[in-house]
């Protein structure tokens, strides 16, 4: 459901107990300012103000028994309501399977206003039900039942369902009467009986089921609900019964009825094929007040085949195409999502692309709890985002970032946490900074986080995976994590369980080393103490006489330290996430802070292979201050863990360690590791040498941001040398002659040299002639 549009218009409450109220007073053209004026959680207070009994309600709550012992195949409904008494009568048919057992019982949600007639188990009377929470009963069934049989219960039913004392909404246009239901989260069973959660806990989505209704009513109104419309009977002086009817397994919360005096029209969307599926038409169908229409609110309404166009690609094909997809008007100024057919209170854009994301993102996959409602919600939210980044006309990536700079919560509501503890709160449950706001920012960061790719076949998966059905936040964190391949722990952690966002304090010095130009600067976060250190990688861009230069680095500390490469030039000034991927509350200027050093680069290059013919015999290490590093500081290692000798040298102006090999290195594997971690001379502060991967030229300049390592004995630089093409060529002539055997004969004698080792193991000898001797034979190189 749309996140600020969701309030009662004024008119409702002229209304409420009376089907003699004005028009609705409420522009449906107009956005909405406010959370108390928008916003579902609107519509929920004004109900509990009318008088409905609110989450807190004395009685302990008690959440449905036996969730997952039942499988609801079908509900089919048949009710009438009364406009002039607000009352409504019918009887509920549920037919369902047993999971277990010996099941016994069965809970429905039905309201305390509601009175059940005979209740009947398979044709048997049972007897009344018990109440077991607010909302709860409790049905004895005639006898115990054994897992895959079937149970059909026909619940008779009657009584109020008066405003404020039910998630019926009642109001008036054009002289008629308008009723609407509106079950999300908690009052389905306000107006009928179903299998659903009682008032304020998480509860379970997860048992889906098809849906009939018959509903007779005033032949002056017309009625709509989910599904196809299957066509009208009489029902006697100035009434008819309306049929509906819906294949596609719903949550409980999604099914709905409305009766109001509508114009209708219809439409058909003709969709170019979607991945490996072929074209599809999908029937399209609007149903506005008739004090309502105009041409321009039609045509709003009609966007939604170029939102169609926009969404089908990144989603996947829409997910009830045989049902169509529409769009009704109910009293109210939002949005909800019943599938396969949304209530709209206005003609917003925004709302109407939100409502459509939700046939994805919340009908067919559905947060299986109401604490992870930010799956649904966040989700629907972000398809906002995306339609301004894909809609026709769109400047791509550049509305994007508009959209999301403009829809960041709320500074003093930020504090909350995405994943709802109190589900026993509905203006925290639809909290629009919280399930909405900031959980369409977690999206948009994650998909800075993996990429465009991941990220959208991670929605594929999610949709694969759990279509039909309802899964969690722990369930989505793995679906993230299995795609991008990627531990996104710490994402969830600190962005969906963790309170409030990142505001960055900054400050950068160059200076020029042996001829290039290096930036310092540190990374502050300056957010509340009690909120954690957000550790997204950031985008750090450099402004530089010669253009911009951009680095990414990644906080992991209150004031993290950083030495960066700036081009050609100095850095006059750096920008972080300049592309609007993290969620932040400013970025403020000041001093530089004095950091760790840092090793600047190595040569040769983490990674590098360098051939045998080439003689490598030294590695230079540059900081970017002076540092207390010796000879003891580094230890190099071939693959077998074997130790290289090496002596040491050290230029202080050069601020460069130079290891020097006896002769040049042979074929093999090698790996330097910090034995000890020196210091700077100035600061005293330990070098805050940690590598992503020694193997990454990446990884230089070395650091995660915080002064010391915890890669004491784990390799900080790995590098190969190969033997090329013709590694006996000693004097490098294109020949293995004569005047190699010179130079082969004199490193056979010294035999620990390594500078005829053709083989890698270190020294020179009878294994390396037998290499010298066949290379010999064949006298010219390759």
């Amino acid at each position: 459901m749309f996140r600020r549009s969701r309030s009662l218009p004024a008119a409702l409450l002229a209304c409420a107990g009376s089907l003699g109220a004005p028009a609705l007073a409420h522009s449906p053209d107009a956005d909405c300012p406010g959370d108390e004026a928008c916003g579902k959680v609107a519509t929920l207070r004004l109900l509990h103000r009318l008088g409905r009994a609110p989450s807190g309600a004395p009685n302990p709550f008690t959440d449905r028994s036996q969730p997952d012992q039942t499988d609801v195949l079908q509900n089919d409904l048949s009710i009438e309501v009364f406009p002039a008494t607000q009352t409504i009568a019918g009887t509920c048919t549920i037919t369902l399977k047993s999971l277990v057992d010996n099941l016994t019982d069965f809970t429905i949600s039905l309201a305390p206003a509601l009175t059940p007639g005979t209740i009947l188990v398979n044709n048997i009377a049972v007897p009344p039900p018990t109440t077991t929470g607010t909302l709860l009963r409790t049905i004895a069934l005639d006898r115990p039942y054994n897992t895959g049989e079937t149970i059909i219960l026909s619940i008779p039913y009657a009584g109020a369902i008066t405003n404020g004392q039910s998630g019926v909404l009642w109001a008036a246009q054009d002289g008629q009467p308008v009723i609407s239901s509106f079950s999300e989260p908690f009052d389905a069973g306000t107006w009928w009986p179903c299998k659903d959660g009682d008032y304020g806990l998480a509860g379970d989505n997860t048992d889906k089921a098809v849906w009939r209704l018959a509903i007779t009513h005033d032949s002056a109104l017309t009625a709509v609900s989910n599904g196809q419309f299957l066509g009208t009977d009489p029902a006697g002086p100035g009434k008819v019964t309306s049929r509906w009817s819906s294949d596609y397994p719903m949550a409980t919360y999604l099914s709905f009825f409305s009766l109001a005096k509508y114009n209708a029209w219809t439409l058909v969307y003709n969709g170019a094929p979607v991945g490996n599926a072929g074209p599809i038409t999908i029937p399209l169908r609007f149903f506005v007040f008739s004090a309502s229409d105009t041409p321009a609110r039609r045509a709003a309404w009609e966007r939604v085949v170029p939102m169609l166009d926009a969404l089908r690609p990144l989603f996947g094909e829409y997910p009830f195409p045989a049902e169509g997809y529409g769009i009704y008007q109910f009293p109210f100024s939002g949005g909800m999502e019943h599938q396969t057919l949304v209530g709209q209170g206005n003609f917003a854009e925004q709302v109407t692309i939100h409502e459509l994301g939700h046939q994805w993102w919340g009908n067919n996959v559905t947060c299986r709890t109401w604490s992870d409602l930010w799956l649904n919600e966040g989700f629907a939210s972000y398809t906002e985002a995306l339609w301004a980044e894909f809609k026709p006309g769109s400047v791509g990536s550049v509305a994007l970032q508009n959209y999301m700079i403009g829809s960041k919560p709320a500074f003093e509501n930020v504090g909350g946490t995405v994943y709802c503890l109190d589900t026993s709160s509905e203006a925290r449950l639809f909290s629009r900074d919280l399930t909405y706001k900031k959980a369409q920012w977690v999206l948009h960061m994650l998909r800075g986080i993996v990429g465009d790719t991941a990220f959208f076949e991670t929605l594929a998966t999610w949709r694969a995976t759990y279509q039909g059905s309802a899964a969690t936040t722990d369930q989505f964190r793995d679906i993230c994590e299995q795609v991008s391949g990627q531990d996104l722990q710490w994402f969830f952690d600190q962005w969906v369980f963790g309170p409030g966002a990142p505001s960055y304090a900054k400050g950068l010095q160059t200076f020029v080393l042996n001829g290039k130009y290096w930036t310092r600067f540190h990374v502050r976060q300056t957010q509340d103490t009690a909120w954690p250190v957000f550790t997204n990688p950031l985008l750090v861009r450099f402004s530089t006489a010669t253009g911009p230069v951009d680095h990414i680095v990644k906080p992991i500390a209150r004031t993290s330290y950083f030495v960066r490469a700036s081009g050609t030039a100095g850095a006059s000034d750096l920008f972080f996430d300049p592309n609007n991927w993290v969620l932040n509350y400013g970025i403020a200027g000041e001093a530089p802070l004095q950091g760790p050093p840092v090793v600047l680069s190595s040569l040769p290059a983490a990674g590098s292979s360098t051939d045998f013919a080439a003689p490598l015999a030294q590695l230079k290490f540059e900081f970017s201050e002076n540092t207390s590093a010796g000879p003891a500081t580094f230890v190099v290692r071939r693959s077998d863990g074997s130790v290289v000798d090496f002596s040491y040298s050290y230029s202080s102006p050069a601020q460069t360690a130079t290891l020097s090999f006896p002769t040049r290195l042979s074929p093999n594997t090698y790996t330097v590791e910090l034995a000890s971690v020196p210091a700077s001379i100035g600061s005293g502060q330990a070098l805050d040498g940690d590598v992503v991967s020694p193997d990454a030229p990446a990884s230089y300049p070395t650091g995660d941001g915080v002064a010391g390592t915890s890669q004491i004995g784990i390799p900080m630089l790995r590098f190969s040398v190969v033997p090329g093409s013709c590694p006996c060529d000693l004097n490098s002539d294109t020949m293995v002659d004569d005047a190699d055997f010179v130079i082969f004969a004199y490193d056979y004698d010294q035999l620990v040299t390594m500078n005829s080792d053709f083989n890698g193991d270190g020294v020179t000898d009878d294994a390396d002639f037998v290499l010298f001797a066949a290379a010999y034979d064949q006298l010219l190189c390759p």
